[in-house]
C-alpha cells in the first residue's frame, strides 16, 4: 500500500481541509494558526492571547511595565472605619439633644417615626464601621483610629440594642404577655 501524501509515517492524519500537521505539532483547528507546543518552564497561552514570557504575569502584553497593585494598608482602612462610625452616630447624638425642644414644639405624637430612623441608621452605620474596623486591625500599620471605631461601633451597637429589647419589654408588657 503507498502512502498517500496525506499521511506521513510518524505524523498525525490531517483532517480534510485543514493543513498538513508538522511533525511534532498538534493539529490545528479551522481559523486558527498552528498550536505551537510549549517550551520548558513556559505556561501553555488561550486561544487568543500571546504566550507568556517566563517571569512574566498571565495576560500580560509583551513589552508593557507590570501592573503594580498596592494593597490598601490598615491605617486607610481605619481611618475610613473612623469616618463611617463618627459620620453615623453623629446625627444620632444631635437628635437626641433637639427631642426636648421637637416635643415642646410638636407635641408627642408629631415625632414618632423620627426616632426610629435616625436611630436605625445609626446602627446600620455602626455595624459598617465595626466591621470596617476589624478589618483594619488585621492589617499592617496604625491601628489607632479603628481601635477607636471599634469602641464608638461596639457602644452604639450595644446601645442600640438595650433600647430596642427594652422598648419590646414595656410594650409587650402593655399588653399583658
Amino acid at each position: 500500500m503507498s502512502d498517500s501524501p496525506q499521511h506521513q509515517p510518524g505524523q498525525p492524519y490531517a483532517q480534510p481541509g485543514q493543513p498538513y500537521a508538522q511533525p511534532g505539532q498538534p493539529y490545528a483547528q479551522p481559523g486558527q494558526p498552528y498550536a505551537q507546543p510549549a517550551q520548558p518552564g513556559q505556561p501553555y497561552a488561550q486561544p487568543g492571547q500571546p504566550y507568556a514570557q517566563p517571569g512574566q504575569p498571565y495576560g500580560q502584553a509583551p513589552g508593557m511595565p507590570p501592573a503594580t497593585v498596592t494593597p490598601v494598608s490598615g491605617a486607610t482602612v481605619g481611618r475610613i472605619a473612623f469616618l463611617v462610625t463618627v459620620i453615623s452616630v453623629g446625627p444620632g447624638l444631635l437628635l437626641q439633644l433637639a427631642m426636648p425642644f421637637l416635643y415642646a414644639s410638636t407635641g408627642m405624637g408629631g415625632v414618632d417615626t423620627l426616632p426610629s430612623l435616625v436611630n436605625f441608621a445609626m446602627f446600620a452605620g455602626s455595624v459598617v464601621g465595626l466591621v470596617l474596623g476589624l478589618t483594619a486591625l488585621r492589617r499592617s500599620g496604625p491601628h489607632l483610629l479603628a481601635a477607636i471605631a471599634i469602641g464608638i461601633a461596639g457602644s452604639t451597637i450595644l446601645g442600640t440594642l438595650a433600647s430596642g429589647l427594652t422598648s419590646l419589654v414595656y410594650n409587650f408588657g402593655s399588653f399583658g404577655f
